[in-house]
């Protein structure tokens, strides 16, 4: 509170300051009047990685906006690799960039030290950025009505395939539409149908051979384990919030099902097969698997390579949903200058200075006129290579409409429980264990590191 009376003094003294000098233009960004004319000079500090395109992206977001802001100078630092251990470095230097994007559960670990601002302060007040104005699950918060950070951009996943193959053997696509979505009875057909051996036997053949797949149907990353768990309509945590939910038997089956792609109906390939396979978009455009249970932003690479590509909403156990997933944008709590960072802020955040990456597949925007209003929905999810037919509906609509944050969003003490937790998955998709075997074994000791969930 007493920040917040320090802000709001602080903006009441510029736009004093402004009034002293008739030639000022005022700025008025989120409630708070920023005079350019009557400020000194102010230096930023922003922090984030990426690839060479993203970089060249926050580069020229940037210049766009000290060009509207001239007072205001942002200096950034790239740190493609080591990125948390730079930021630590930083910090322990007292030179905290003022903003930066985050690691999720770093951000969340980092707010609960006292390292990072709580955004509440500017959310709560500002008539552009706000909890309404946002897309669901964009905001980050570490207790309640105390907001770590804000999604630079949102990211969910869909059920990518390649068309040729579809319309070569005479097989429907994957439907677009939430209500439409495939049973997984009938996903585990469709890759079935498209799982070739050496022979040319699909895998409903008796003479099928799964020891030397030429084509697979559908392939998919093992961190996504969790993916279908929402799908089932439950969640990896107690509903009373006590503990992990690891022998929920929807839980249990909604991670079984993937394993079984792999093991039963032989769909997929195993991590070890994997290893044989190139890299997602090239498995799709050389025809090596059909379908790619994967994240928008392989879109970028799909269009950017001229793949002949679909995507359709993921298949559902009860219920159509999709997970979402991006990480946030946060502001240090030892800014000099939290007025002009949080202006800075909703900058980057705005899909308008950043659109090519929007259009070009790899981001989504996060303010949620972008999702209904037409002339803002033309800007970036019309149908270009980046954004194929049916993009609207199988995953712009439905990130908007059945998005559920991973839970790497609200866990607590996270990285403790994943040490324990993967290596169990990894003997689950090596075929070794089943799932419920492989939960039961780390239940006890998972229970020892559990400590609970933010909000």
């Amino acid at each position: 509170m007493k920040r917040l009376v320090a802000l709001v003094i602080l903006a009441l003294a510029l736009i004093t300051a402004g009034c002293r000098q008739e030639a000022a233009e005022p700025v008025t960004d989120g409630g708070y009047a920023i005079t350019g004319g009557s400020q000194q000079p102010v230096t930023l500090t922003y922090a984030f990685w990426g690839s060479v395109n993203e970089r060249k992206a926050q580069e020229a977001m940037i210049a766009k906006f000290m060009e509207k802001y001239p007072w205001i100078t942002v200096k950034y630092v790239y740190a493609p690799g080591d990125y948390v251990t730079k930021l630590t470095t930083m910090y322990a230097s007292n030179r905290a960039p003022d903003v930066f994007m985050l690691y999720k559960h770093t951000a969340l670990q980092w707010a609960e030290q006292g390292k990072l601002y709580n955004l509440n302060e500017f959310l709560a007040t500002d008539p552009d950025i706000n909890e309404s104005s946002l897309i669901p699950n964009a905001i980050m918060s570490w207790d309640q009505g105390k907001v770590a950070g804000v999604k630079v951009a949102e990211e969910a996943f869909a059920l990518y395939y390649n068309a040729d193959l579809f319309e070569e053997a005479g097989i429907a696509p994957p439907p677009v539409k939430a209500e439409e979505a495939w049973t997984w009875d009938e996903f585990v057909e469709t890759a079935k149908k498209l799982t070739i051996d050496r022979n040319g036997n699909d895998a409903r053949s008796p003479n099928f051979d799964p020891d030397h797949i030429e084509q697979y149907g559908v392939r998919f990353n093992t961190w996504m384990w969790h993916l279908f768990v929402p799908s089932n309509e439950t969640s990896i945590i107690a509903k009373d919030g006590s503990r992990m939910n690891l022998q929920d038997p929807a839980v249990i089956e909604a991670v079984q099902k993937l394993a079984d792609l792999i093991y039963v109906h032989h769909v997929a390939p195993s991590p070890l097969q994997e290893k044989n396979l190139p890299q997602p978009m090239l498995a799709l455009q050389s025809k090596k698997v059909a379908m790619d249970l994967d994240g928008q932003w392989i879109q970028l690479d799909l269009g950017t390579a001229n793949v002949n590509y679909g995507v359709g909403v993921l298949p559902k156990l009860k219920r159509s949903t999709t997970v979402q997933f991006g990480e946030p944008i946060v502001m240090s709590a030892t800014t000099k200058h939290p007025l002009e960072a949080w202006l800075f802020f909703k900058w980057l955040i705005d899909a308008e200075h950043a659109i090519e990456m929007h259009a070009s597949g790899l981001w989504m925007p996060l303010l949620k006129d972008y999702y209904t209003e037409p002339d803002l929905i033309a800007k970036w999810a019309e149908e270009r290579p980046g954004h194929p037919k049916g993009y609207e509906d199988a995953v712009m609509r439905q990130t908007l409409l059945n998005g559920v944050n991973s839970y790497d969003y609200y866990l607590k003490n996270i990285e403790a429980i994943n040490a324990i937790l993967n290596p169990a998955l990894d003997q689950v998709f090596l075929g070794k264990k089943s799932v419920k075997q492989a939960f039961a074994d780390v239940e006890d000791a998972i229970d020892d590191v559990f400590k609970g969930t933010y909000p």
